[in-house]
């Protein structure tokens, strides 16, 4: 992996095509050289200057343990706007790491509670929907992202912390294709504005009145 934070010109780039649709996401490694902290968040909030208005972390990849590695990270975003999302990729745990569970996810959200949460992948496996639905659905700050879940797992979700707290998310064009995503809430016995919610009017009450630059 990179030394350094990773250079966001392609996602600018993207954005400008039509800023109206895309907003932009910082992908931040909190782990980097702790002597490079201040310039970290430098970086992090000139990209906000620049219409960034979240930021993603990747648990497996950089191996954040949280909260503990990711602190800092969530009380600058809580203090700097705290409407921007924080969105953890959730990872399971596998022999070099960890993994994330729902408690980890609970610590965080007790101790930065006006944190806008995205758990990405949610409903990874029927085991995880259920426990995190179980044990997360008294934290209003949480939101459950759906790729690379099973339809049965969104569902799950949906009857313990309701479908105004699920977003839809493709993963495009990383993992599965755009209308295996789709379909997964479109083969879901709920309603249509239900599904409108997830598919759109969810995400769009969560950062859809940020502006971009």
């Amino acid at each position: 992996m990179p030394k350094d934070q990773l250079d966001h010109q392609d996602v600018i780039d993207i954005s400008k095509r039509d800023p109206e649709r895309f907003y932009k996401f910082f992908w931040f490694n909190p782990k980097i050289d702790s002597e490079q902290e201040e310039r970290n968040y430098k970086i992090l909030e000139s990209h906000f200057e620049k219409g960034f208005c979240g930021v993603k972390i990747h648990s497996g990849i950089h191996l954040v343990k949280v909260p503990r590695d990711i602190m800092k990270l969530a009380s600058f975003m809580q203090d700097f706007n705290k409407k921007y999302p924080l969105f953890i990729h959730f990872t399971p745990k596998f022999s070099a790491f960890g993994g994330i569970s729902s408690k980890d996810i609970a610590k965080l959200a007790i101790s930065f509670p006006d944190l806008q949460i995205i758990l990405g992948h949610a409903g990874l496996a029927m085991e995880f929907a259920i426990d995190f639905g179980l044990s997360l659905k008294q934290y209003k700050n949480i939101y459950f992202e759906t790729s690379c879940s099973i339809p049965y797992a969104i569902l799950s979700l949906i009857k313990t912390v309701g479908h105004k707290r699920l977003l839809f998310g493709s993963d495009a064009p990383v993992t599965n294709p755009m209308k295996l995503e789709i379909d997964k809430i479109l083969c879901l016995s709920i309603t249509k504005d239900q599904k409108q919610d997830i598919f759109y009017n969810n995400i769009n009450n969560l950062i859809g009145m940020l502006i971009n630059v």
